[in-house]
């Protein structure tokens, strides 16, 4: 029991992780684009952990993400996120580590209209990372997302509703839908708040709770190229991993 839910915990990481890459500390992406020829690099470092009786769940991340510019409108996204698992149980340790399944999205902003802005954000996963030991799924997978924001002034809505095709070699639901919401107050002078909140169909077949998450944070542009962002996330229900911190930095070139 204690086994099956430390890799239900990492396959919750999983999927949020490679399925839906956002401005950091968002899980929420917005309808921006970088612009044609924009390159974006994002490092992000996450650690997230559950303690137990007498069992101490932890799962690491170091999450590189590219972003290219084909177009004004077109962004061509690549992540290939590294993860740390470890589970003590009494006074037995487990400890493995390697990369998660590579993911491939393209964003396409289709709508700008006054306020409101939408877009479209298809991807791909590839088998890459190790499922025998939860470090991926074993199986080509592929999502759909439609994003929307609204931006008023010095605030921002984001939303994202999404579907995850979660094929997989580890028996979890392969249908996987996908709710969430972003809110962004510019505070001033680049430095901006975010509170972000959602929910995901729980991939343990045989629990009906969603995996529901709350995310508090900042970020700081320290100029037009460089950004730093921090965050806490809430785990609100059993199966989402109860803390977790993030870390990120952003390159624009």
């Amino acid at each position: 029991m204690r086994v099956t839910r430390f890799l239900i915990l990492v396959t919750i990481l999983v999927l949020f992780s490679i399925q839906n890459m956002a401005q950091l500390p968002f899980i929420t992406d917005n309808s921006g684009t970088v612009g044609q020829w924009t390159k974006q690099i994002e490092m992000s470092y996450g650690i997230g952990f559950d303690n137990g009786h007498r069992c101490t769940k932890s799962v690491a991340e170091i999450s590189p993400v590219l972003t290219v510019g084909v177009h004004d409108k077109v962004d061509i996204v690549l992540g290939y996120p590294y993860l740390f698992l470890s589970e003590v149980d009494d006074s037995v340790i487990s400890r493995y580590s390697g990369f998660s399944d590579l993911c491939i999205e393209v964003k396409y902003r289709f709508l700008d209209y006054k306020f409101l802005s939408l877009a479209i954000k298809p991807g791909i996963s590839f088998p890459t990372g190790n499922y025998k030991i939860g470090l991926g799924n074993g199986r080509f997978g592929y999502s759909a997302f439609l994003i929307t924001t609204l931006s008023f002034n010095k605030i921002f809505v984001h939303s994202n509703f999404g579907y995850i095709r979660n094929e997989n070699r580890c028996g979890d639901a392969k249908d996987i839908w996908h709710a969430s919401i972003g809110l962004d107050y510019n505070i001033r002078n680049g430095v901006h708040a975010i509170l972000n909140a959602g929910a995901e169909k729980n991939p343990d077949i045989t629990s009906n709770i969603p995996s529901v998450f709350t995310i508090l944070g900042l970020y700081c542009m320290l100029n037009e190229h460089v950004e730093i962002s921090v965050g806490y996330k809430l785990g609100c229900t059993e199966p989402e991993t109860k803390h977790s911190f993030i870390a990120g930095l952003t390159f624009r070139f």
